[in-house]
């Protein structure tokens, strides 16, 4: 199916282990074909060369598939949510598997002739998480245990698992803080993230698997969904487009490390040319901005001026957070683009080609925290 040579167009597969979401999509797409419970026939991999999955298509996950057929590496995505048509251009050249990575035949097809799997899949966003801890357990363990079993039979094949390094340290003892830290995570979503962690952890120590663990900060760039809230400099930056407060809880003191998304890809690309060593490593920018710093950052791109809506701090919120690089950068070149660049590519993308939004969606999504959103994230 694939050889050196990237393919033209995306291949999506609809099969019984998407369960309720199959006629959905069927009906809903004409490019969706059903191949049946045993999903066509196995794959020759002997004719594969180098093939890389990748397990999840949401923001971070879209972003590496598509730099991964850039630069010609033989890509296959599987995810369990449906795919709309913008991006599945932006994939282009991927081959694209619908379909959970918690089902046997879906996993078994998307693994044949692989040689690396990148982990991108998650369960809720932090403040659902808090909320509906035990449903985020039940998206983010099942479809990891059920991957972790299929890389015992294949020998050498390596795994990237992408964590949070915003939220398993929990309290910062020290800034920066390094891979050595101890994890005390003060939310649903950082345990859950360890949680993972601790189960690639044991399965390349009691099988061998050559597995290594990401430990991202708060990446952001183009096609963030800001619409769910999902990343601040996105929300941020389409709530100021659509003249609406800014919601902030706390004093806006708060400080993050802020990856742009294409700085994530390229650590990607160069680790999976390398052994998984170190198991863990901190990815972020090794710098750190309040919430306050990136208000007077996106006012200055955007030339405009936005009350602030103050929220109580949230209980679930670390206070300040920015990881120690050293370990990632002794492996790769790797020089992160300032925090000013990387804000104003993603609003360039925004004003190019997506769109604010409507003061009413956006006064309602723009809240990170919301009970009534606790949707899948792909």
């Amino acid at each position: 199916m694939l050889g050196d040579a990237v393919r033209e167009e995306p291949v999506i597969e609809v099969g019984c282990g998407t369960g309720q979401i199959a006629g959905e999509l069927l009906s809903a797409n004409p490019n969706l074909r059903y191949v049946g419970r045993r999903l066509g026939p196995p794959l020759d991999v002997s004719k594969l060369g180098r093939r890389i999955l990748v397990i999840g298509c949401g923001f971070l996950g879209e972003r590496l598939v598509a730099e991964l057929v850039r630069a010609a590496h033989p890509t296959v995505v599987l995810t369990r949510s449906p795919i709309d048509a913008e991006k599945q251009n932006r994939i282009r050249g991927a081959e694209l598997i619908i379909g959970d990575a918690a089902t046997e035949q879906f996993l078994d097809r998307a693994l044949a002739g692989v040689t690396h799997v990148v982990y991108s899949a998650g369960g809720l966003l932090p403040a659902e998480s808090d909320l509906n801890p035990e449903l985020d357990l039940t998206l983010s363990l099942p479809p990891l245990i059920r991957l972790l079993e299929a890389l015992r039979e294949r020998e050498g094949v390596g795994l990237l698992l992408l964590s949070s390094g915003g939220t398993v340290y929990g309290r910062a003892e020290y800034l920066p803080v390094d891979e050595e830290h101890p994890t005390k995570p003060i939310s649903s979503y950082g345990i859950v993230k360890l949680t993972c962690e601790k189960y690639a952890a044991m399965y390349a120590d009691r099988h061998g698997i050559p597995a290594q663990v990401l430990r991202c900060s708060n990446v952001y760039g183009e096609n963030q969904p800001a619409e769910r809230g999902q990343g601040t400099i996105p929300t941020f930056l389409q709530r100021i487009l659509a003249d609406e407060p800014l919601t902030i809880f706390g004093d806006g003191s708060i400080v993050r490390d802020y990856l742009y998304v294409g700085d994530l890809a390229t650590v990607v690309l160069r680790l999976l040319e390398l052994p998984a060593e170190p198991r863990l490593l901190n990815v972020g920018s090794g710098k750190g901005a309040s919430l306050s710093r990136l208000v007077e950052l996106i006012e200055g791109l955007t030339g405009k001026s936005v009350p602030i809506d103050r929220r109580p701090d949230r209980p679930f919120d670390v206070k300040e957070i920015v990881l120690d690089v050293s370990r990632l950068k002794a492996l790769v070149d790797f020089e992160p683009i300032p925090l000013e660049e990387g804000t104003r590519l993603t609003l360039e993308s925004l004003l190019r080609g997506g769109r604010p939004l409507s003061p009413d969606r956006s006064k309602a999504d723009g809240e990170h925290s919301r009970e009534q959103n606790r949707g899948r994230r792909p």
